[in-house]
């Protein structure tokens, strides 16, 4: 048994009993009533990120996690484990914006060796956020920034982009959003702001060469998009440009036209890197690749040559070039890949180096960025092909030197690689990157001359192989071995299925939409089934569900289904229901419900309870679910109206309660509340306040304004089986004078 260091080992107690024991504490002024024992920040002796990226075509924000070792994380596979979160913000401009948290269970995992005799360890794991980015028009590109913040056992706190993690990192990136290519009115500011230093002949040959993209074409008569719009389609809500031919290539990378790029570039090195030359056998790789494991053409190879001779191109020496097999990683690199086992999918993480040689800009067709998955599951070193993911690239020549980072996505069915929680669970991965030509998919070995190949380990977590039999996997976002069957409560080790979020240890209830899913086994294909509910506290019957529900597939394209009659439906199968969906049910009240599942001609197989909390906390008479905030009635009275003199100590009442109370705490608006401003009768934010709580606000460091003081109470339900916690906030306003 390897030692682990106190401060790993006993890390949550050491927290519990001292806040700051690390010296991490953010609050300053609470900082100096607790003793620093272990100054400690930003360690990775057990973990680390390895890279930060984004999918432009699945909107998803990617981060690698290196698990360096093979003790250290609180039990193995047969144990709860432990939990890597990462808290991602993103900069498009304007300050961080927090885009949401995700975790990945993670436990000890002793040391061994593939059927290579490598060592399988380190191995990386993934998680991932959706993200709603803003996008503008393709000829005004988003390149926002990406922040991620990785730390073990501890959530990074939400709308802090500077907390110190003990345990982990911080890391960041640029990424590129995938832009629209229809027009709307409110598209000109940010076509103009780059373009007004250049010369108007200038602008107008370089729209004409379409360097800066196609003429912009006529407002659409719906008028302008939302900030935040749904994803796109994957044309990018526009007509597919033809990709450029090679003689139009020849004169987009002229030495004259590269000049011009380069004096719009925003960093000095990207300029110069921008008058690189593109070489010929970068301009014409896709073709001779498809030359060269094509079928053969005698006649066709003939023509292509002397096109390419009448370019002063040598057709023979390009083949030589492309046919080398050595990668060439000038343009593009594979850097990370992991497993995402929440999310069921590989992860590969390229960065484009360059800001041309993409063949053209966003506007246009560009190019296409391919990565190959290939997996020895059996161990046997007999890599089995999983599949290739397509990801746009074009040129950007205001990308920051380092380059942009990219996520190549590719979704997997673990289900058929689930082994016992006994079984180690590593396996060896690779990854070929290939630019504008697919990479082999019978060759594992072969390695493109545009790209790299990689090869990692992940650690499929345990769980049941296909086995034929219909159940309910999952009700309401959560494993249903982590509900208690009896009082549908979850059990402490609970976390939400599909993003690792771990759950309030203390039980959760269930709100809004109840999402249930089963096992996408091939075994069950062509069974129906339906789904049935009822309200076990009212003693209700057994109702069929049939709300239409939506399902994503293997290639990340949604549909809705809308269940027969009766509720009866296909069972689902993996290529076109990747999670394995079977309803939706929309719940109300606060009773305990039950879902049922009946497969036709052999009746109901399985049941699951859960227990309903649709009852938000707020200014009410109810005595379990309350909210309250008041100012002290008599020193209310004798200012008058709210109005306070600077430098007054203001007081107040307040209450903070719910049946399945979370914790609550104190915000100041429109300003920042100062440190220890605020004092409370109730010290601990995650024990709830009862009637007659008082709270003192020392307004010596406000100035003269309008204020809003707000108590935010959260709860632990599950809402939408996605987030817990919902927060309803109570206000009061007055003013400093």
């Amino acid at each position: 048994m390897t030692d682990i260091e106190l401060s790993r080992g006993a890390f949550r107690q050491l927290i519990t009993a001292n806040p700051n024991y690390f010296g991490t504490l953010q609050d300053k002024a609470l900082a100096q009533s607790f003793k620093v024992v272990d100054a400690k920040q930003s360690d990775t002796a057990y973990e680390e990120i390895g890279c930060v990226s984004y999918s432009p075509e699945r909107d998803r924000l990617e981060a690698t996690i290196v698990v360096r070792r093979a003790f250290g994380y609180k039990g193995g596979p047969c144990s709860a484990g432990s939990s890597e979160w990462v808290r991602f913000f993103v900069d498009f401009g304007a300050g961080w914006v927090d885009a949401g948290s995700a975790a990945a269970r993670v436990f000890d995992v002793p040391d061994g060796k593939d059927c290579a005799g490598d060592a399988d360890h380190p191995y990386v794991l993934v998680v991932g956020v959706v993200l709603n980015p803003l996008r503008r028009y393709c000829a005004a590109p988003v390149l926002p920034r990406v922040r991620a913040i990785l730390s073990w056992e501890h959530e990074p706190p939400a709308g802090d982009p500077d907390f110190p993690p003990v345990w982990g990192e911080v890391q960041e990136d640029t990424v590129q959003v995938r832009p629209r290519r229809r027009f709307f009115p409110t598209d000109i500011g940010d076509l103009l702001a780059p373009l007004v230093k250049l010369d108007p002949a200038v602008l107008d040959k370089l729209i004409e060469e379409e360097v800066l993209g196609p003429p912009i074409p006529e407002p659409d008569p719906v008028g302008p998009v939302a900030l935040n719009p749904q994803p796109l389609p994957p044309g990018g809500g526009g007509p597919d440009p033809v990709p450029f031919g090679l003689d139009k290539l020849v004169r987009l990378y002229a030495p004259d036209k590269l000049k011009v790029l380069s004096t719009r570039a925003l960093d000095r090195q990207v300029a110069k890197l921008a008058l690189a030359p593109v070489p010929p056998h970068r301009m014409a790789a896709a073709e001779v690749t498809a030359s060269l494991h094509g079928p053969l053409a005698p006649l066709s190879l003939a023509t292509a040559a002397l096109a390419y001779q009448k370019l002063d191109i040598d057709w023979g020496g390009l083949v030589e070039l492309l046919g080398d097999g050595k990668g060439d990683t000038t343009y593009e690199e594979l850097e990370c890949l992991g497993l995402d086992d929440a999310a069921a999918q590989l992860v590969a993480t390229f960065r484009v180096k360059r800001p041309t040689g993409f063949s053209g800009p966003p506007c246009s067709a560009g190019s296409t960025e391919y990565v190959a998955f290939w997996a020895d599951f059996d161990d046997d070193c007999v890599p089995t092909y999983l599949g290739t993911v397509a990801v746009s690239a074009h040129d950007y020549i205001t990308m920051p030197a380092t380059g942009l980072s990219y996520a190549a996505v590719l979704p997997l069915d673990l289900t058929a690689y689930r082994r016992l929680c006994q079984e180690p669970g590593l396996h060896r991965i690779r990854a070929v990157l290939s630019w504008n030509a697919p990479p082999s998919t019978t060759d594992p070995d072969a390695v493109p001359h545009w790209g790299n190949r990689l090869d990692t380990h992940v650690h499929v977590l345990p769980g049941r192989p296909y086995d034929g039999v219909a159940r309910l996997t999952i009700v309401g976002g959560v494993a249903t071995g982590e509900i208690d069957p009896g009082t549908g409560v979850t059990l402490p080790v609970a976390h939400i299925a599909y993003n690792g979020a771990v759950l309030d240890p203390r039980g959760c209830p269930f709100a809004g939409r109840v999402t249930v899913h089963g096992p996408a086994d091939p075994a069950l294909a062509g069974a129906t089934y339906r789904l049935l509910v009822r309200d076990v506290t009212a003693g209700g019957v057994d109702t069929p569900v049939t709300t239409p529900f939506f399902v994503v597939d293997a290639n990340g394209i949604g549909s809705w289904v809308t269940p027969g009659a009766g509720g009866w439906t296909t069972w689902p199968v993996w290529t076109t229901n990747t999670l394995g969906t079977l309803g939706y049910i929309d719940t109300s009240g606060d009773d305990l419900w039950q879902t049922s599942l009946e497969v036709q001609g052999t009746g109901v197989v399985d049941a699951q309870r859960f227990q309903l909390d649709n009852t938000l906390n707020a200014a009410s008479v109810d005595p379990a679910n309350a909210a309250h905030l008041a100012f002290d009635p008599g020193q209310l009275a004798q200012q008058g109206c709210g109005k306070f003199t600077q430098g007054m100590t203001i007081h107040g009442t307040y209450d903070a309660r719910d049946t399945w109370f979370r914790a609550w705490g104190f915000s100041l608006l429109p300003f920042p509340l100062p440190s220890a401003a605020l004092t409370t009768s109730v010290a601990s934010t995650t024990s709830e306040a009862p009637v007659g709580s008082t709270w003192s606000l020392d307004t010596s460091s406000l100035q003269p304004c309008g204020y809003v003081l707000r108590l935010s109470v959260s709860d632990r339900a599950v809402v939408n089986s996605t987030w817990s916690g919902r927060s309803v906030p109570v206000d009061i306003g007055f003013c400093i004078e």
